[in-house]
């Protein structure tokens, strides 16, 4: 399920951000589920994946001038999970989300869940992902490395594997692990300053075939690591039938 808000600053003085603003949005999410069953979820430090993901987008950048974003209004928060509870906490603690972007008009829209009904898609990456593999030397993956696939997938199992007793909490099954197949993919790599480092990222769009269940995972839960970040959703392009 997804959920979507466009986030209107009334005054144009507020309309700047911190080149890494994901974490922004990570704060609104914390202070939004904040005394919630997801609580525990949300704030935790540790390095389990989230059962979530969320982009940020701007209608215009006017500038990016060092350490600072100009925008112009609406700011674009899109969130995505496979939980139900999570996009109705979301939705009806609306304002926290006003209480944290002070003296704003902030729009929400509940789209009819989409089920990915083909076993071939065309995705689109929304901002950016990012892929990690254990060896230290070179840790984030690029879209041209020959293990792209593998470590997509190796990802995919280890997400799956942490956020089944999560899921199951929520009383959403999930899916066994299947690996995927990458059919083409026209990504090319980006680097995002996050939280005083930057990331090897990449975006793009990605063809991916496989199981249903796997494909409606990633759809509904993004792609890659640090989904819960900001990073990995997933817009369908196109299906095959």
């Amino acid at each position: 399920m997804r959920i979507f808000f466009r986030i209107f600053f009334k005054d144009n003085s507020q309309e700047v951000f911190p080149v890494d603003y994901r974490r922004i949005f990570m704060s609104v999410l914390k202070r939004v589920y904040e005394g919630t069953p997801f609580e525990e979820i949300v704030l935790s430090h540790d390095r389990i994946p989230k059962p979530y993901v969320f982009s940020v987008g701007f209608r215009r950048i006017k500038e990016i001038s060092g350490d600072s974003i100009m925008f112009e209004s609406p700011v674009f928060f899109n969130f995505s999970s496979s939980i139900p509870q999570m996009i109705g906490y979301l939705y009806n603690h609306i304002d926290r989300i006003k209480s944290f972007f002070k003296g704003t008009e902030i729009l929400v829209d509940l789209p009819i869940p989409k089920m990915i009904t083909s076993e071939k898609v065309n995705f689109k990456i929304l901002g950016s992902a990012v892929l990690t593999r254990s060896e230290k030397d070179r840790y984030y993956l690029n879209p041209e490395d020959d293990d792209f696939e593998e470590a997509l997938n190796h990802s995919l199992k280890v997400r799956l594997d942490l956020l089944k007793d999560i899921f199951e909490k929520f009383g959403v099954k999930a899916p066994g692990f299947k690996p995927v197949n990458i059919v083409s993919k026209d990504l090319k790599k980006v680097p995002v300053k996050h939280y005083g480092g930057v990331l090897e990222a990449f975006s793009g769009t990605i063809t991916l075939s496989g199981n249903l269940n796997i494909l409606n995972f990633l759809y509904e839960n993004g792609l890659g690591v640090r989904t819960g970040q900001g990073f990995g959703m997933l817009k369908v392009v196109k299906e095959w039938r």
